[in-house]
């Protein structure tokens, strides 16, 4: 495979380098705009708190540390004005140079077709999974523009040495890969394939291996230029050893093929949907999980029609070509065993060698130019369509966590409000400092309840649907605390997947809420999904969301759900809700004051339902508590078999809670 590596073109120098150089320009210029306006990602509030102090222990960043993206990003932090600016600038020059390097490396896998290096920076470079990760705060996109990096000076050397009588050691090439593994060392899988087929070609033909030796003295050398600080700043090699063990152990229990608990063919049919679903997504912004939004099937059609002929014409004899396909099925088998497959960002290794492919298929499409180069136009036109508007929101928007941190901060002020956090505490660290914290990413109940004692008049529960039934009686008190407020933050899933939604509430002693702030709403209907319902829930509810064409909630987790309401009257009152059931056969119990009140039946379709609250259990203006107590629960993720991601239980969803006054008209209409 080597020795047909190609040899350098005939042509000057500075004529071949125009093309990457154009590609480079105009690639910083379209990224440097769009950067991230704040922090997207809990690895992203870590490599920030990284940048001010290096601790492994606190997670800051999480192993293996990445020490060259953090030392590269401090340069940068040091004449930038925040942390934001320092990594959003290091992510999208990581970028531009990634995207130039592809160009470099289509230029050399294919020398006589300029279209190979031109269509595959492009369709590298305005992607989604590619733009928006060169915006982001995060070591991705550098950890793999230094990858590539290595892969070219190898190549690079490579060819040299075909080419030369006496041979060189790689000095930039081994150099450059001792410090990528200082970056992301896992996307050093590609780099070790190359090498070690040049090592073999070596052995076979007889070559002299003193060149080896050297290399292997420059990768150890690159290796220690980041290894020694590190290991000194963690303790010792042994300690820093440790912390790379323990969180090998913990991404193979929580994220890899064999750490989950189903056996081995169904996880792998599990981990192929998602990882179909996450790739599809990142590529045209649809996936393979309905609801399907209008117009899906042209991007189906359009991306069939890009990547099959590409992938079909690449000339598959040619050893290079034959390269770039094990390059991207290694990293797939890599992605699909050990990664965790709803983050797009960790698919991007995977990206280079498939744009490389699919544009030297096109440009040898019936050896016509025109196809190929019209192909490479409208395709990056459509692009360009589909992504502006992702990354415009992205540089004008924050990420959920911080929204939430900055609504709290807006309203409640930190002498008395306590904030308690799952998914999110990096992000409370981070944008809520004065705010006293309780640390639930493990929980501890007596930690809390002591932080209780203190007598803070809130608490600001981040990411409420991460909390256990037992976690949320440690913070409401068992009871004690009730809901006044109930927000969800969101954005755009496909912008970031995770922490793409963030629901707050807001817990107070029942004495501060006031009858009157749970009157109904003038229409007498409680509309679920809606800013304004938070207040009126309890216990049993997730978040508010699109349900079978309706923004609305679903009840679960624990079988009873709870709605707290003051009524108009002491009269006789009709329970209007609008409801439907997740699994088959479900029973609605309606229960108040200890006394069942009404039993109905959910389908598993809108339906409204009216049950009678009798007045016997009435008091004007005094807080009513209703009981929705479901006979059932599943999950969607076992219901599906592992279509549906979603491993949460639910018992049924609920769009509108009305009450009118017996005989009187529902106000649901």
């Amino acid at each position: 495979m080597t020795k047909q590596l190609p040899r350098r073109s005939a042509g000057p120098l500075p004529r071949g380098w125009i093309l990457p150089i154009v590609v480079l320009a105009t690639t910083l210029l379209l990224y440097l705009p769009f950067r991230s306006l704040g922090l997207d990602d809990f690895d992203s509030y870590s490599f920030a708190l990284a940048l001010e102090h290096f601790d492994l222990t606190l997670q800051q960043p999480q192993p293996p540390g990445f020490p060259v993206y953090v030392a590269l990003a401090r340069a940068l932090y040091a004449v930038s004005p925040s942390e934001v600016a320092a990594l959003t600038w290091l992510s999208a020059l990581g970028g531009t140079m990634a995207t130039f390097l592809v160009c470099r490396l289509g230029q050399v896998f294919d020398p006589d077709r300029p279209l190979t290096a031109a269509f595959g920076a492009l369709l590298f470079a305005l992607i989604p999974m590619s733009w928006l990760t060169s915006e982001k705060a995060l070591s991705d996109m550098p950890g793999l523009a230094i990858t590539l990096l290595s892969l070219w000076q190898w190549v690079a050397w490579r060819t040299r040495q075909i080419t030369l009588s006496r041979p060189t050691p790689p000095i930039a090439a081994a150099l450059v890969t001792g410090l990528a593994f200082g970056v992301r060392p896992q996307n050093a899988l590609p780099v070790g394939l190359l090498v070690l087929a040049i090592f073999i070609d070596d052995l076979v033909h007889r070559r002299s291996l003193k060149v080896w030796i050297g290399a292997t003295v420059l990768v150890i050398a690159g290796s220690l230029v980041w290894l020694i600080p590190t290991a000194g700043a963690t303790g010792g090699l042994s300690a820093y050893i440790d912390h790379i063990r323990a969180h090998a152990t913990h991404v193979g229990r929580a994220d890899s093929l064999l750490g989950m608990a189903e056996p081995i063919p169904q996880a792998l049919r599990i981990r192929l949907f998602a990882f179909g679903d996450t790739l599809l997504t990142s590529l045209i912004g649809v996936g393979v999980t309905p609801p399907f939004p209008p117009g899906t099937s042209w991007r189906y059609v359009g991306l069939a029609l890009v990547v099959l002929p590409g992938l079909i014409y690449a000339d598959w004899q040619r050893p290079r070509t034959r390269w770039l396909g094990l390059w991207a099925l290694t990293i797939a088998l890599q992605i699909l065993v050990i990664e965790a497959l709803d983050r797009p960002r960790l698919l991007l290794p995977l990206i280079p060698p498939l744009a490389l492919l699919i544009a030297s298929g096109w440009a040898r499409i019936g050896n016509r130019p025109l196809a190929g180069t019209a192909t490479m136009l409208v395709t990056s036109l459509a692009l360009l369509m589909q992504t502006v508007p992702w990354v415009t929101s992205l540089s004008q928007t924050l990420a959920p966590p911080a929204q939430a941190a900055a609504y709290i901060r807006g309203h409640y002020p930190a002498s008395e409000t306590l904030v308690a956090a799952a998914g999110s505490f990096r992000a409370a660290q981070v944008e809520l400092p004065n705010y006293p914290l309780a640390y639930l990413y493990t929980f501890n109940p007596e930690a809390v309840t002591a932080a209780l004692a203190s007598g803070y008049s809130y608490v600001a529960v981040l990411d409420r649907d991460q909390f256990t039934t037992e976690a949320m009686a440690t913070l409401t008190r068992e009871g004690t605390l009730v809901v006044l407020d109930d927000l969800t933050f969101s954005r755009d899933r496909r912008i970031h997947t995770q922490h793409d939604q963030v629901r707050v509430q807001i817990l107070t002693p029942s004495e501060l809420v006031p009858p009157e702030a749970l009157d109904m709403p003038p229409d007498g209907c409680i509309d679920l999904g809606s800013d304004a319902d938070g207040r009126y829930l309890g216990q049993g509810w997730f978040r508010s969301e699109e349900i079978v064409g309706t923004t609305a909630r679903w009840a679960g987790t624990e079988l009873t759900s709870t709605v707290r309401l003051t009524l108009p009257s002491a009269d006789a009152q009709t329970l209007h809700l609008r409801a439907l059931a997740y699994p088959a056969d479900q029973i609605l119990t309606l229960s108040a004051g200890g006394h069942v009140i009404g039993r109905a039946p959910l389908p598993q379709s809108w339906t409204d339902v009216q049950i009678e609250i009798p007045q016997e259990i009435l008091q004007r203006g005094s807080t009513l508590t209703l009981e929705l107590i479901h006979a059932t629960m599943a999950s969607p993720f076992e219901t599906t078999g592992g279509a549906s991601s979603d491993r949460r239980a639910l018992a049924a969803a609920y769009d509108l809670i009305c009450v009118t006054a017996s005989g009187g008209a529902s106000g649901s209409d």
